[in-house]
């Protein structure tokens, strides 16, 4: 009887050892790719666009008996590692108290705040409080925040002294990340209690 060229056992062993080898140079790849598309769009893209914190700061001098000065002082820091690019900016001050009446047409808080006490579930974020004043301001060019650095910007708003707490938002616009297609940018809000804060009167 002529034995075998080579041992059974052999080739399925060097067989097992290769598919091995194999499947260990599939993990390591699947690993690097998955590490290097981590990086790449949560790592990396973080680091190559800015990251803003905003403070607001208000206070406010009685005018007259009629009319109050808000004053809306806003700090934009650059908490990023890129430059930052500001080419747009809005504030609103919304009247909270007292109500106003509802208007004949469009969203009425009246209305919303009667709703939401009723309901436990409720799908809006906000109420729609009447917008009392309003500032626009684009920047040409846009003006810029280099990382770790903070920009100041200041806006004054004559109200009226029947306004006794109001809503201020303020909106950024992120250049670096807005498309012809949509925008995109940082915004802040915060309520002021011109009963509850202490005032000054021009004289």
């Amino acid at each position: 009887m002529i034995p075998p060229m080579w041992p059974p056992t052999k080739f399925p062993s060097r067989f097992k050892e290769k598919l091995e080898i194999a499947q260990a140079i599939v993990t390591t790849a699947a690993v690097i790719v998955g590490g290097w598309w981590t990086y790449s769009l949560f790592i990396k893209e973080r680091e190559e666009f800015p990251h803003a914190n905003i403070e607001l700061k208000l206070s406010h001098v009685a005018l007259s008996d009629q009319a109050n000065l808000l004053r809306v002082g806003i700090e934009l820091t650059n908490s990023g590692k890129s430059l930052m690019k500001i080419g747009k900016s809005i504030i609103r001050v919304q009247q909270i108290l007292p109500l106003l009446p509802c208007p004949k047409d469009g969203a009425c808080a009246v209305n919303d705040v009667d709703a939401a006490v009723k309901q436990v579930d409720r799908k809006d974020d906000r109420f729609p409080w009447e917008l009392i004043a309003e500032r626009n301001e684009t920047f040409t060019p846009p003006f810029d925040v280099e990382p770790g650095e903070k920009q100041s910007v200041d806006y004054e708003f004559a109200t009226s002294s029947e306004a006794k707490v109001v809503r201020v938002y303020a909106y950024f616009r992120n250049d670096q990340r807005s498309t012809d297609g949509g925008e995109v940018g940082w915004e802040t809000s915060s309520y002021y209690d011109f009963r509850a804060s202490t005032g000054g009167r021009m004289r």
